[in-house]
């Protein structure tokens, strides 16, 4: 899973490179630039919920094969839309990636449930160590693939595509998700039998699910909001291409990296303190980029901001799986991936816009607001209670 992981990070990190500016060389205005990349947000947004639901019904391998089925035909879609300098093309090939994005975020849900009593929280982090490699190769891997085939960046969608197909054999390698609810036979085993999926509004009762959705709301917003401007800033203050790629690398280091330690950090500290920190890290990452429009501050500010929200992730995260038995939280899942979805593509589409109207600096200084707030909520508000105290 965590190779699997590394493909699709490595898959994802080509379109956060190279798709704004693919798009600036297509659209028609500078205000669509960024209409590919929100075109693969909002199937995302409508793919989330779904994956959920059908990863219940079929069980989680089922549906993350079909997603990179998926993107394996959406990144040649992109290859062709290069190729024939279609913009319309191109948002409808990162459309159809956007349902592998959806899914990406169900291998730590899988991993969890996978995981010994006592380290499910733990496997969410180990399982997101696989975007190491994948932050510091892939876009190193997309500016070189750029110019790969005669068209500009279709190389790069080629990548997409080839990434996309070997997640499939290795997902096949993981072994069998627990039976379908209906499904299970006299013959199996009781660990091996279904359980019965937590209704939502049962978790909905629990702070432990409102804290959860809460932290990846801020973090998965924060984060689009400012990545996908991050281009779009770096190109207006007169940075190079390579310049940007090299911003969203660091941006990726720090979304990953701290993977190695995150998972310890929360078993050690508690979910709430973890997002407390993550919260931190991500107003102080916005500020940062704030100050000033120099390479410094624009790779200080992305790597910060990819820090934070993997602190906040991860916490979020902690959270929401404690709101369910192994194997029950597909409705759950569903619900949150869904919900934080709405928040990513409200952020994505928002985008280019506000970077328009407000200019960078102020921009940072508003996305600073949300986590900065989550934390200091989650200080003074009194310690809530875990899932199983309240239910």
């Amino acid at each position: 899973m965590t190779a699997c992981q590394f493909l699709f990070y490595m898959g994802v990190s080509v379109d956060l490179t190279l798709t704004a500016m693919a798009g600036l060389s297509l659209a028609p205005t500078v205000a669509l630039a960024t209409l590919p990349l929100s075109a693969m947000t909002v199937v995302a947004m409508v793919s989330n919920f779904a994956a959920g639901m059908l990863s219940t019904r079929f069980g989680h391998r089922k549906v993350l094969a079909a997603g990179a089925v998926l993107a394996t035909v959406g990144g040649l879609m992109s290859m062709w839309a290069m190729e024939v300098r279609s913009f319309a093309l191109l948002c409808a090939g990162t459309a159809v990636v956007g349902t592998y994005k959806a899914t990406g975020g169900y291998f730590r849900y899988l991993a969890a449930d996978r995981a010994r009593p006592g380290r499910r929280e733990r496997a969410v982090s180990t399982v997101l160590c696989g975007g190491v490699a994948a932050a510091i190769l892939g876009p190193i891997a997309a500016t070189a693939c750029s110019d790969l085939l005669p068209a500009k960046y279709a190389g790069a969608y080629l990548l997409v595509s080839v990434l996309a197909a070997g997640v499939v054999p290795l997902v096949a390698l993981v072994r069998s998700d627990r039976p379908a609810p209906g499904k299970e036979t006299a013959a199996a085993p009781p660990a091996a039998k279904a359980v019965v999926p937590v209704p939502v509004r049962t978790a909905a009762h629990t702070s432990a699910f409102r804290i959860g959705l809460g932290a990846l709301t801020v973090a998965g917003f924060v984060m689009t909001l400012l990545m996908a401007a991050g281009p779009l800033g770096s190109a207006h203050a007169g940075h190079s291409a390579a310049d940007s790629a090299l911003i969203i690398q660091w941006h990726m280091v720090g979304m990953f990296a701290p993977s190695l330690f995150s998972g310890r950090l929360n078993t050690r500290l508690g979910p709430r303190p973890t997002a407390i920190l993550g919260g931190l890290i991500l107003g102080v990452g916005a500020l940062a980029g704030a100050a000033g429009t120099g390479m410094s501050s624009f790779v200080i500010s992305l790597a910060l901001i990819g820090v934070g929200w993997n602190i906040l992730y991860v916490a979020g995260s902690a959270f929401v799986v404690r709101c369910y038995p192994p194997g029950a939280g597909g409705r759950i899942q569903a619900v949150v991936e869904g919900s934080t979805g709405i928040f990513a593509t409200v952020a994505s589409l928002s985008s280019a816009p506000l970077f328009t109207s407000l200019g960078w600096q102020t921009l940072n200084v508003l996305a600073a607001l949300p986590p900065l707030a989550l934390s200091l909520f989650l200080w003074v508000a009194p310690r809530p209670l875990d899932s199983s105290q309240e239910t």
